[in-house]
């Protein structure tokens, strides 16, 4: 009786997204929406990879929005305009368009995320969704699991009791090979998560790091489409 109602509270828990579960409910969205959408449209291949991009933009969008008050990390809006910040980012970007080529891949899509696919219209509207996904929510939402859980989290399982921006080198290596890679470029994504995790211990705060991560998603977004180098998505 005990464990069915341990279980219930973990799924009242889950849904309210309350604790831990702000944090992974929408990662897991984040996740799987890919595979979801492979599940349950099946001969649509060519097209699974802007609906699910859609699709988990929208619906990891929206659930952030929900629970926004509950991440009190989020609060330090002065530092939505960080000197430090706009640099690294720049930086970020010149790392990944500077290693392209120049180190192998241990794996890679045949997919891309390639609006010009389409005409008119539809190409315009998947640019946007592109910009919304890489420069509105992709840098939320990975910061927030893993600058500011996940890298508490592997200090100490009562992560709330441990300030943002604690070091330790077991979170930094961990984190910095889990965020490398879990991208297809992972020399520039190792790369890219030490000058992250820096600059949160520079700051003590994740937001320097989400203005950092958007700006170099947004130069990278800019320079795809004005060279045309859609392989990066």
């Amino acid at each position: 009786m005990a464990g069915w109602k341990k279980s219930i509270n973990t799924l009242k828990q889950m849904f309210a997204m309350e604790g831990y579960w702000r944090y992974l409910v929408p990662f897991a969205v984040y996740l799987f929406a890919g595979s979801i959408v492979s599940l349950a449209l099946p001969g649509l291949e060519e097209l699974h990879i802007y609906i699910s991009y859609t699709l988990r933009t929208v619906v990891v969008g929206l659930l952030l929005w929900k629970v926004r008050h509950r991440f009190t990390e989020l609060a330090d809006k002065k530092l939505l305009i960080d000197p430090t910040a706009l640099v690294l980012g720049t930086t970020i970007f010149l790392v990944w368009i500077g290693l392209e080529g120049r180190y192998p891949l241990f794996t890679s899509s045949d997919v891309h995320f390639n609006p010009t696919d389409f005409e008119g219209t539809l190409t315009l509207l998947l640019i946007l969704m592109r910009f919304i996904g890489s420069v509105l929510v992709a840098p939320v939402i990975e910061e927030l699991v893993m600058r500011s859980f996940f890298i508490r989290y592997i200090i100490s399982p009562k992560w709330e009791d441990v300030p943002i921006g604690t070091y330790t080198f077991e979170s930094f290596a961990i984190i910095t090979l889990v965020f490398g890679f879990s991208h297809y470029r992972w020399l520039a994504g190792i790369i890219t998560a030490v000058i992250l995790n820096l600059l949160l211990y520079r700051k003590k705060s994740i937001v320097p790091c989400i203005v950092a991560h958007a700006v170099a998603n947004l130069l990278l977004l800019v320079y795809v489409v004005a060279t045309n180098s859609w392989f990066f998505y």
